[in-house]
């Protein structure tokens, strides 16, 4: 893995009992706006990259809830593609000029810390 191109980081379990799990993580940056979304267990979403012209693409943080997906990502103009699985609960930062998709390995829960109108104008089509 190129941790230059990608950063996970697994969310920092504080306790954990009979009634669940309790994590804590910190964005890089303030966030205001996020999308919420749900993939169903074999789905696919993405081959995108983002050029870094938002300051919510600097990087593209994705937040994955609930589940298990397989992420494959490759730097633009490279051959060189990348795959990992992860678990949730785990924050993905991804770089401007990285394409990436996610295979949602089990139905998952994630959110995207920007919004919209963030990636608009700032995403690309190209599969990994």
């Amino acid at each position: 893995m190129d941790k230059n191109l990608v950063q996970v980081t697994p969310f920092n379990l504080l306790s954990s009992g009979e009634r669940g799990a309790t994590y804590d993580f910190a964005l890089c940056r303030q966030q205001q706006e996020f999308i919420y979304l749900t993939r169903k267990k074999g789905s696919l979403s993405g081959n995108t990259y983002h050029e870094g012209l938002s300051q919510a693409t600097q990087p593209k943080i994705f937040l994955l809830l609930q589940g298990t997906i397989l992420l494959s990502y490759r730097k633009i103009e490279t051959t060189t593609a990348y795959s990992q699985n992860i678990e949730a609960p785990a924050q993905i930062e991804i770089q401007p000029f990285v394409t990436h998709n996610v295979e949602a390995i089990t139905d998952i829960l994630m959110m995207e810390c920007n919004a919209i109108a963030d990636i608009e104008q700032d995403r690309r089509f190209e599969e990994v």
